[in-house]
């Protein structure tokens, strides 16, 4: 009879120890290496035979056509590609507190009409989920719920009550019988998630997981369950706590990036559609040290409002702030200005924003950032019908940036009349229409606009 494998992992960031230590080696934390016993392979044999699917060439395997299930809100069918995959298993992670079951529940509501879905619940009982249902006004006759913590036991009731959509909440609250660590534990996390993969791929019915976060910001597992699984979305609460926010971190089946923007209210969550009166404000005609620009969330491009404050510094050193943008950037583009434009800011401080509490790092934004600057230091006012994109070097070039047709086509559906891009980008545009473009190549063009 073999005897049991012992392996430490840190409970931390996953690595592997062949014995037990005080300090992870790979993430610096202290006491996180805990011993696992695992009995998975214990019976079974690597040379044992086996039947195997023959392997076919490239070009004789047919093309299958993905289904795709609504979330029920258009912004997060984007997020998700297009729609939830059928087959698929997905994991959705994000703070305590920020509403994650408030989504899922959410997006209960919409489908639960035509399609039967199994809500899994590991971490609230029936009657509390049954109170926020009623709350949300959802109407539980397609929805059903179960506590049950034991990963066997979920795939058997999958199987039997054969639902179109599962949510598992949360991922930490499961575990295998025949493993005897404690739930939540990094082996516990891995075993679980490969059991509803096979899952998933044999039924063709998706899977949502649901993921608490580390205090680092990665899915508590952590990076094991992202390999593990198609979907990868990061559920956001922006700093004024307003709304919230789904990112695509990692998606097989469509682009990753894209962002969807939800609102809280006492139903639930409702989509944002119109982000941009969230981002920029249509009243800057009169303000200076604002200009509006184009930056890429995943496939799709979102207009944004940099803002800029300088003023008379009362220290020895003048300071450099900004809020949304990289500092350093800031500190860059300020000794580019002052040495190719001769602007003195050496004796000025510099605040840097992006309007709405957006927080983007983004070359694209470089010349925005650049014009925004030299709008609030000699106090000229760019009309909100003008918008700037490129980014710029440490000579003062203005370098192309990419993806220039979508941020363009962006700009024209808010009416924007004139749009500064670079000198680069002007073989990409050669079929659009350029009565309202204005190529540059060096910082010192603006010197002949403003």
């Amino acid at each position: 009879m073999k005897k049991n494998s012992k392996k430490f992992f840190c409970q931390s960031c996953g690595a592997e120890y062949a014995r037990w230590a005080g300090k992870c080696d790979t993430c610096s934390n202290w006491n996180t290496i805990i011993e696992e016993t695992s009995e998975r392979f214990s019976n079974t044999s690597p040379f044992s035979k086996k039947s195997y699917s023959v392997p076919l060439p490239l070009d004789k395997n047919e093309l299958e056509n993905t289904s795709r299930m609504t979330t029920g809100y258009e912004e997060l069918d984007l997020v998700f590609g297009g729609g939830i995959v059928a087959g698929s298993i997905s994991i959705i992670g994000g703070e305590p507190g920020v509403g994650k079951s408030t989504l899922i529940l959410s997006i209960a509501k919409k489908i639960s009409p035509q399609k039967k879905i199994l809500y899994i619940s590991g971490e609230e009982s029936a009657p509390q989920i049954k109170m926020r249902a009623s709350r949300m006004k959802v109407d539980g006759k397609n929805v059903y719920l179960s506590s049950e913590t034991t990963a066997e036991k979920i795939v058997e009731m999958v199987r039997g009550e054969k639902p179109d959509l599962v949510f598992i909440d949360s991922i930490q609250t499961i575990s295998r019988e025949s493993l005897y660590n404690q739930a939540g534990t990094v082996t516990q996390l891995r075993e679980c998630t490969q059991l509803f993969l096979e899952l998933a791929k044999s039924s063709n019915i998706p899977v949502i997981l649901i993921g608490h976060i580390t205090k680092e910001g990665s899915i508590a597992g952590p990076k094991v369950l992202e390999h593990l699984v198609d979907t990868v979305l990061y559920f956001e609460s922006d700093k004024l706590n307003y709304y919230r926010l789904i990112r695509g971190i990692k998606n097989r089946f469509g682009p990753v990036g894209d962002t969807a923007v939800f609102e809280i209210y006492s139903e639930g969550l409702r989509e944002v559609k119109n982000k941009h009166d969230l981002f920029i404000s249509r009243d800057h005609e009169n303000r200076t040290g604002t200009v509006l620009s184009a930056v890429l969330e995943g496939s799709r491009s979102m207009t944004v409002e940099v803002q800029a404050l300088v003023s008379r510094t009362a220290y020895s050193q003048a300071r450099r702030m900004s809020e949304g943008i990289d500092n350093r950037r800031l500190i860059l583009l300020a000794a580019v200005i002052e040495k190719f434009l001769g602007i003195k800011l050496v004796e000025c401080d510099i605040f840097s924003n992006l309007a709405g509490g957006l927080s983007i790092d983004e070359p694209a934004l470089d010349m925005a950032i650049c014009i925004s600057i030299i709008s609030s230091y000699r106090e000229i006012k760019v009309p909100s019908s003008t918008a700037v994109l490129g980014e710029v070097g440490l000579s003062g070039e203005v370098r192309p940036v990419s993806n220039i047709l979508a941020r363009v086509k962006e700009l024209q559906s808010l009416g924007i009349q004139k749009i500064f891009i670079p000198n680069g980008n002007q073989k990409e545009l050669e079929k659009q229409d350029k009565s309202q473009l204005i190529l540059v190549s060096h910082l010192k063009d603006f010197e002949l606009v403003f």
